[in-house]
């Protein structure tokens, strides 16, 4: 591999210390489902592809994300797009949710309509993954993310026009989560936190 190109990889890829609590659950009999709300990636098909897994790419962060966050929609309404937007058979229970940064996208209410949206394909033992910013006064980075390895995320800076970014307080940010609860969090470059989720087993 050219040097040049060895330098972009480099720059493309971080640490990450939560990603193996992902998968410390999985057994090898079992087939693992996974849901990632971004775009396909090569790095995350690489990875997925060498375990016994069933992946779905949702695709759910792009240019049109704004519409969720339409202040016209009831609740109602927007769980309703986000179901249909996702498409998840009824029958399907999700061990892996990737939402990446898709949360500093969505307003709170529309964090909440995705969150009622997918309660029905989660079960207790389903795990998160997401990535939101330190500090809600500076700059998000726009970029598509995938799993490079069990240590290690693939970046990948987008050129299209950046959505709003909507800040969340790590407090406001657990209150809005409702079913999810933060385990554990970790600092990334870029003023970025990465999130590790669990289900909120005291959620009524």
């Amino acid at each position: 591999m050219p040097e040049t190109d060895q330098l972009v990889l480099e720059s493309n890829i971080l640490s990450s210390s939560l990603l193996v609590g992902l998968f410390n659950q999985i057994t090898d009999d079992k087939t693992l489902v996974v849901l990632d709300m971004g775009l396909a990636s090569s790095a995350s098909v690489s990875f997925f592809g060498q375990t016994k897994c069933r992946l779905q790419f949702a695709g759910l962060i792009d240019s049109e994300i704004e519409k969720y966050n339409d202040q016209e929609l009831s609740h109602a309404e927007r769980v309703s797009l986000f179901k249909n937007d996702l498409n998840l058979q009824p029958d399907i229970k999700i061990d892996i949710v990737l939402f990446w940064d898709l949360f500093c996208y969505l307003s709170a209410p529309a964090i909440g309509a995705v969150l009622d949206a997918l309660v029905p394909n989660l079960h207790s033992r389903t795990k998160a993954h997401s990535i939101g910013l330190l500090n809600a006064r500076q700059k998000m980075f726009y970029s598509a993310y995938g799993i490079k390895s069990i240590d290690q995320l693939w970046q990948q800076p987008l050129s299209s026009t950046q959505p709003k970014v909507y800040p969340h307080s790590r407090h406001d940010f657990s209150r809005i989560l409702n079913y999810l609860t933060i385990d554990r969090s970790c600092l990334l470059s870029g003023n970025r936190v990465e999130n590790l989720l669990m289900i909120n087993t005291h959620k009524e």
